[in-house]
């Protein structure tokens, strides 16, 4: 079975929920599919969400460059966005997603640092 189609079967339903396209792949190549599992990042300002294919070793920082690459248009900066899991943010985002106790079909909300004028 392909890694799409093993991860459309136990993809959580939480995952399915509005994302745009495919999932993302941040799996790096010495991980076993065994090891991958789904969550969902979320782009506030962007109103949408995208699924990201991860490992619990994935780090923070990518998986928000990755939504942000993947949900806007304008080559937004990273630093002017913060990331929160479960309503709190995440201070280092150097950390593993293991560390702040991301899971398969998790949401990691990204959102700017400062409120900004809807245009």
């Amino acid at each position: 079975m392909s890694d799409a189609r093993r991860d459309a079967v136990n993809a959580p339903f939480v995952t399915q929920l509005r994302t745009r396209g495919d999932a993302i792949d941040l799996v790096a190549g010495g991980a076993s599919a065994s090891e991958a599992f789904l969550i969902r990042a979320q782009v506030h300002e962007a109103w949408d969400a995208v699924r990201v294919r991860v490992t619990a070793s994935s780090v923070i920082a990518e998986v928000k460059r990755a939504a942000l690459t993947a949900l806007t248009s304008d080559g937004s900066d990273p630093d002017a966005y913060v990331v929160k899991v479960r309503g709190h943010e995440v201070l280092d985002e150097s950390c593993s997603l293991a560390d702040v106790e991301v899971r398969a079909g998790s949401t990691v909300f990204v959102h700017a640092r400062r409120r900004r004028p809807i245009r």
